[in-house]
């Protein structure tokens, strides 16, 4: 039997998809540890299905970067401060 039967079909120190897609943000920027980005780049290499998940977050990103440039109005952002101190008064 070799160490990927034995693991579940996982090699040891691999992450499991739904470790990537939670630590997907964390990988992207930047703020995974080295051991840790390590052992999610082998996943998202080996795995077609994460390696799509994270091609489409990059673009969402970049989607994002282009798009999302301008400020948004003064009222829009006061209304968003009111309804968040609304909400933690409530919560």
């Amino acid at each position: 039997m070799t160490q990927r039967e034995e693991n579940g079909g996982h090699m040891p120190d691999m992450a499991d998809c739904g470790e990537v897609y939670d630590s997907l943000f964390e990988f992207l920027d930047g703020e995974a540890t080295p051991e840790r980005r390590a052992v999610l780049r082998a996943h998202i290499e080996a795995c077609p299905g994460c390696f799509a998940q994270l091609g489409i977050e990059e673009e969402i990103r970049e989607l994002m970067r282009r798009c999302c440039c301008a400020h948004a109005p003064v009222t829009l952002r006061e209304k968003i401060i009111l309804r968040l101190r609304v909400e933690r008064y409530r919560g």
